[in-house]
């Protein structure tokens, strides 16, 4: 499932029941939008449990903070806030151990080298393109998943991040440069 297979709006009606805590509306918007935020949060985490444990936590923010939901906002554009920040917060903490742990993540470990050539199937170069930008700083991670995985445009970018345009550009040029560098060691 990709992020651009969106489910259809949800109506206003079932937010404004998820505002009066009613538990089944919120059970159904859970249901429609579980695995759009699983998708988002792996993207940028590229590991299962932690993506599992941001969707979690995104949704006991969203029925926390539903009476706070503003209908003027995309109910998509809110969640896709929600995940993001929760991802980040995950990826400094997951940074602060590493700093005691000296873990280092190898790309060989992650891609066998024999099953790539010149003609790389579009399933292999999407998986070498997510390790790959694993490795990146995590602005430009995120930045990288929403503009070029996600096929967002600029200005949604910086409304989701909250991150000036021309932040949101030089970002996304130093991701590409890091991931076009990398890249021609394996095509």
């Amino acid at each position: 499932m990709y992020l651009n297979d969106k489910p259809e709006n949800i109506p206003d009606v079932l937010l404004a029941r998820c505002k009066e805590n009613d538990a089944a509306a919120f059970s159904e918007l859970v249901n429609k939008y579980r695995k759009y935020a699983y998708v988002l949060a792996f993207r940028i985490l590229v590991n299962e449990d932690d993506s599992k444990d941001a969707v979690q936590e995104t949704f006991i923010r969203i029925w926390k903070h539903i009476g706070k939901y503003n209908f003027q906002v995309k109910f998509t554009t809110w969640l896709y806030k929600i995940v993001v920040n929760i991802c980040y917060d995950k990826l400094r903490d997951k940074k602060r151990k590493q700093q005691y742990e000296l873990q280092e993540w190898e790309l060989d470990s992650l891609i066998d080298k024999n099953y790539l050539d010149k003609s790389l199937e579009s399933d292999e170069f999407l998986k070498i393109l997510k390790t790959i930008s694993n490795e990146l700083p995590d602005k430009q991670r995120i930045v990288f998943v929403l503009r070029d995985l996600e096929e967002m445009n600029i200005e949604q970018v910086s409304e989701i991040l909250n991150m000036p345009v021309h932040s949101v550009k030089t970002n996304l040029v130093y991701a590409r440069k890091k991931i076009r560098v990398k890249l021609e060691k394996y095509i």
